[in-house]
């Protein structure tokens, strides 16, 4: 579930995961070496997270974020 203030904010159309971990750098690495397909790429973003998006083979995306 994803709940939003943003009144214009529009669901996805696929699947979406959201995990906070405790390293999100080395994670992004070990994915990339794995070939996992990397829809959004890792950068800080201005809501106080480092994050990146990955999706599995099933096609669910899973957002993976770490506190600035």
């Amino acid at each position: 579930m994803h709940l939003t203030l943003q009144p214009n904010h529009l669901a996805a159309p696929f699947n979406v995961a959201h995990m906070m971990v405790h390293d999100v750098d080395a994670l992004h690495a070990i994915y990339r070496q794995h070939g996992l397909r990397i829809v959004k790429s890792l950068q800080d973003k201005d809501y106080g997270l480092r994050a990146f998006v990955f999706e599995d083979l099933d096609g669910n995306r899973l957002d993976v974020g770490q506190p600035i």
